[in-house]
């Protein structure tokens, strides 16, 4: 019996309460307060009609944990969420489809009280449910898998740093386990696929910046296996994580490739990434060859060529949020990383957010946290830059001198907005470890100058 079908003798009951309201359709002049107000006066009068455990009641008592959660009121939505998973268990048993998302938001409110022991235990309990119970391979499942993997993303930010290991582990695994879901459902060469494995390639990058940092993070990730105290070098992990990309973006071409009409726009752009890819390793010529090949596939193809030049116009910060599989695609979303300040109308900027203290100098991988930092509108740093189409430079990072490729080669801290500030020193540090794409001229690697706005995790200041 589907949750539709359950409720709607209990709608048939209370026409006349603002049922939009307590459903989930928020009228606009009702803050959150009223709407919990309301909620409060439907599930009692519910309950009055209905009795304490009747499965109708889950859906206005999901309704009122979400409210409470959005007020900071956990303790209370986790006794309601609780409540809503015993009033399922009595009707339909232990391993229903009814209880994930039930689940699923006792985690998040786990995780929204601090109280990461409780999320793991009860993420583990779901990646069984996904893994060990669920009937059917639909849409939904590849759905909840996904979103599993990004509560594990959550958890690399948020957890103590003695997980960051395990999340990363069970990130990519469950991720795995939905493409190969996906890959049943739909077919190997669908473009729906192109999302999911490019999530996994920036998990990746995120391990490799996890991997230099040291810490538990970087342990665990150089262990030879469970229970072995053994470790891999930093080196030879890195490149494992650099020849493990190549294979997911080779995954990528095939996507595009096969079928009867391959994409050869698509096939240019993942080119893009994959010049990208060698960038974040150390691999200047071999990025340099494939930019060049990029750039004219496209113009091949028929892409406009302002359109083409715009996206080389100007050097950005890599790894890319998303895969795109247009220029015009990739061209709208740099647009919005551009901003200009106010009174600096002349000087355009390149936006860069922090995501968090636990992985600094990286973008969220987290689609819902995007942007953020920029709503706020504060907590920046602004700097000037210059960058020598496809370089190598020296310096240390992370107590290690090392030479990377595409860093920085001179930067200017210009002003910064931000409570308490960091030392000069340590802002340009966090600035210098970006990397990026170059500034390409007729597919050649030039030398760029530009400003970026870097906006700080809210974490990282103290």
């Amino acid at each position: 019996m589907t949750m539709t079908k359950l409720l709607s003798p209990a709608l048939a009951l209370l026409l006349a309460i603002p049922v939009g309201i307590a459903y989930g359709q928020p009228d606009p002049a009702l803050n959150v307060l009223d709407e919990l107000a309301l909620g409060r006066e439907l599930l009692n009068d519910m309950q009055d009609t209905l009795g304490p455990m009747d499965t109708r009641l889950i859906e206005p008592i999901e309704q009122l944990a979400d409210n409470l959660m959005m007020l900071n009121q956990f303790d209370e939505a986790h006794d309601l969420l609780d409540r809503a998973m015993q009033i399922a268990r009595i009707e339909d048993g232990l391993y229903t489809d009814i209880q994930r998302p039930l689940l699923s938001k006792k985690i998040g409110n786990f995780a929204n009280r601090g109280n990461w022991e409780a999320a793991r235990e009860n993420m583990e309990h779901l990646y069984w449910l996904y893994t060990e119970k669920s009937k059917f391979i639909n849409q939904e499942l590849i759905d909840d898998l996904l979103e599993l993997s990004r509560f594990h993303l959550r958890g690399l930010a948020e957890d103590d740093s003695f997980y960051q290991g395990y999340h990363f582990s069970r990130s990519a695994e469950i991720r795995w386990i939905a493409i190969a879901v996906a890959q049943t459902l739909w077919s190997e060469n669908d473009a729906r696929l192109a999302p999911m494995i490019y999530e996994q390639l920036r998990q990746l990058h995120l391990q490799t910046v996890a991997l230099w940092n040291g810490g538990p993070a970087s342990y665990q990730l150089r262990k030879v296996g469970p229970g072995l105290e053994a470790m891999r070098g930093r080196y030879d992990v890195n490149e494992t994580f650099y020849l493990s990309g190549l294979g997911l973006l080779n995954r990528l071409y095939e996507v595009y490739a096969g079928g009867e009409s391959p994409d050869a726009e698509a096939l240019a752009m993942t080119n893009v990434y994959l010049g990208d890819w060698h960038i974040l390793y150390d691999k200047p010529e071999a990025a340099t060859k494939i930019y060049r090949q990029a750039y004219k596939e496209m113009l091949a193809t028929g892409v406009d060529e302002s359109l083409v030049n715009e996206l080389w116009d100007q050097p950005i910060v890599i790894p890319d949020t998303k895969f795109y599989s247009t220029v015009e695609a990739a061209v709208v979303a740099q647009r919005t990383k551009l901003v200009t300040l106010e009174g600096e109308a002349p000087y355009v900027y390149i936006s860069f957010s922090e995501w968090s203290a636990a992985l600094p100098n990286v973008r969220s991988p987290l689609f819902s946290d995007a942007g953020n930092s920029q709503e706020s509108n504060s907590n920046f740093a602004l700097f000037s830059f210059s960058l020598a189409g496809v370089n190598t430079v020296s310096r240390s990072f992370s107590h290690r001198y090392s030479s990377t490729v595409n860093m920085i080669e001179q930067a200017e801290l210009l002003a910064h907005y931000l409570e308490s500030p960091p030392e000069e020193g340590l802002l340009l540090a966090k600035f210098n470890s970006l990397t990026f794409r170059p500034r390409l001229v007729d597919g050649e690697p030039r030398q760029a100058t530009g400003r970026l706005k870097y906006y700080l995790a809210r974490d990282t200041v103290k």
